[in-house]
């Protein structure tokens, strides 16, 4: 990393897009995300930040939709908390969109062929980690929110 990215990583007013970028791939072995160029592989993974902070929509402790597309960076400092659940969240959308490819190949080639092919637990495990990731998103967002005592005082 030169001196520029580290600045840019580490500033206090703001986080890159790069932050959340790397604990994503950290969650995920895609031979698919390691074969693209880098254009492609930004545009992909903005993508994905796109669709997993539609989970944040509701989400009250800081607007986390106030990004700057041009300096692919959010315009405030998010916590590690928020950098984590960001990043299941594009987890989330990485195994929704195999999951629905999946589901179309499966449709297109028929149930034996896929099973022969793909396997027949493959689909059955993207289903399975897609629940249990949306649930566990849906968790911690709720208890960070409840234990943040600017919202709701002595109560959390």
């Amino acid at each position: 990393m030169n001196n520029d990215e580290e600045k840019q990583v580490n500033n206090p007013d703001y986080t890159s897009f790069d932050e959340v970028y790397r604990v994503f791939l950290n969650m995920v072995d895609s031979y698919l995300l390691a074969q693209m160029d880098d254009e492609e592989l930004s545009e992909t993974l903005y993508e994905y930040l796109y669709k997993g902070l539609q989970v944040f929509s509701t989400y009250s402790v800081k607007d986390m939709f106030d990004i700057d597309t041009e300096n692919k960076r959010f315009n405030n400092k998010l916590s590690n908390f928020e950098i984590v659940t960001l990043a299941k969240a594009m987890n989330l959308a990485w195994i929704t969109a195999n999951k629905n490819s999946e589901e179309l190949m499966k449709k297109a080639i028929g149930d034996r062929d896929y099973n022969a092919v793909q396997g027949y637990q493959y689909l059955d495990r993207l289903q399975t980690m897609e629940s249990q990731l949306r649930r566990e998103i849906k968790n911690d967002i709720n208890e960070f929110e409840y234990a943040d005592v600017d919202i709701y005082g002595e109560m959390a």
